[in-house]
């Protein structure tokens, strides 16, 4: 299983997601956060994740 973590920057006041240790993004709210980890981690398990360039 994948490890997701959410971590708050009081300074930007975003969150920052990381999977499996990996910066993935940055969401506005927690629940955003969350929200968009489970999207990945269900995407990576269904093989349908596809990761775009920034």
């Amino acid at each position: 299983m994948y490890e997701k973590e959410i971590v708050y920057d009081p300074e930007t006041r975003d969150f920052a997601m990381y999977l499996d240790g990996e910066l993935v993004g940055f969401a506005r709210t927690y629940q955003e956060a969350e929200v968009t980890l489970d999207e990945i981690v269900f995407e990576l398990i269904s093989g349908q994740y596809v990761r775009e360039a920034a």
